[in-house]
């Protein structure tokens, strides 16, 4: 009989994307599953969406509801230790999963042990709005390949669920960077990971509400006290030099996205006080992405409109034979 697998939905007052989220799960090609939706006290009808509509689509889905606000970690590990699989994914409330997102997967963790984990390709949006994609191949050590600094979005990871209460799941300490902190105490517990260069799973195309928080000063001041909780263990796996340069490039990172957020809801008060910390060529570059991003959402309409009007018309002239 094939393994359980356990599929945790978390969500915060995104009533409007979680049908489309949810199927893309029951669509999956591998059948032996459990979906875990954790509802972290949303204000906005998702538990009346839940009770009275979602729960009767399939005996599969359970829902948990928080009695209040906890958080993304906190919320994680209502997944995790209320699990019943063997194996463990995440799907966020507006990402989507390829219909043989866990048939893939299943068909490489059932040839690994409980010391490996695995990840996939995805496709991000950037800031044209175009989808780009990320592909390589790797199987090894995760302490290798965490140091290029890449995380994988929740919904590309795919777990052994007693490797994740190996290491007791999310720390609910960290505020900011919950899957690099995952990731960090799974490399120094020895863990290996396998990369699947397959795309698997993708953004929901419907969302159009930031994953980050809007206010500054906060997400800044929750990657500093993570970046603080990591500091010795990044040190003792990587040396001083890695810790300094991956701190300064996280902060940064998080910097742009802010400084680009900003720029498109036209906030240049909050855009002219982020600008001081990032450099000339990142805020020059953020504006030309953003003002060529505005001139197509003009343009293109206007072309695609031409070239209907150019279809309509009937051609009159009439070539002779000679």
């Amino acid at each position: 009989m094939s393994s359980l697998v356990s599929v945790c939905i978390t969500t915060f007052n995104r009533k409007e994307l979680l049908p489309l989220t949810l199927k893309s799960i029951l669509d999956q090609t591998y059948k032996n599953i459990e979906i875990i939706i954790v509802d972290d006290c949303s204000i906005d009808g998702t538990q009346f969406l839940v009770e009275n509509e979602i729960l009767k689509l399939d005996p599969r889905i359970k829902y948990i509801r928080h009695a209040e606000n906890n958080g993304l970690a906190f919320a994680r590990n209502t997944g995790i230790f209320n699990a019943k699989g063997k194996y463990f994914t995440f799907c966020d409330d507006d990402d989507l999963l390829m219909p043989n997102y866990i048939e893939e997967f299943m068909n490489v963790a059932s040839i690994h042990d409980d010391n490996w984990c695995f990840c996939c390709s995805g496709k991000y949006k950037n800031f044209l709005g175009t989808y780009i994609e990320t592909s390589f191949e790797y199987e090894g050590e995760l302490k290798s390949f965490i140091k290029k600094g890449f995380t994988p979005p929740v919904s590309s990871q795919f777990y052994n669920l007693l490797s994740l209460k190996k290491i007791n799941g999310y720390n609910q300490n960290v505020k900011s960077g919950v899957d690099h902190d995952l990731w960090i105490r799974l490399a120094i517990s020895g863990f290996k990971i396998k990369y699947i260069a397959k795309q698997l799973s993708l953004p929901n195309p419907n969302t159009n509400q930031r994953r980050m928080t809007t206010n500054y000063e906060e997400r800044l001041s929750g990657i500093k006290n993570s970046l603080q909780i990591w500091e010795n263990d990044l040190i003792e796996m990587y040396g001083n030099k890695f810790f300094l340069e991956f701190s300064d490039a996280y902060l940064q990172r998080e910097r742009l996205k802010f400084f680009n957020n900003y720029l498109q809801d036209f906030n240049l008060v909050m855009a002219f006080k982020i600008k001081k910390d990032i450099s000339l060529f990142s805020c020059l570059r953020a504006i030309l992405i953003l003002l060529t991003k505005k001139t197509l959402k003009y343009i293109v309409p206007k072309i695609f409109i031409s070239k209907k009007k150019i279809l309509k018309i009937k051609p009159t002239l009439k070539i002779k034979n000679f």
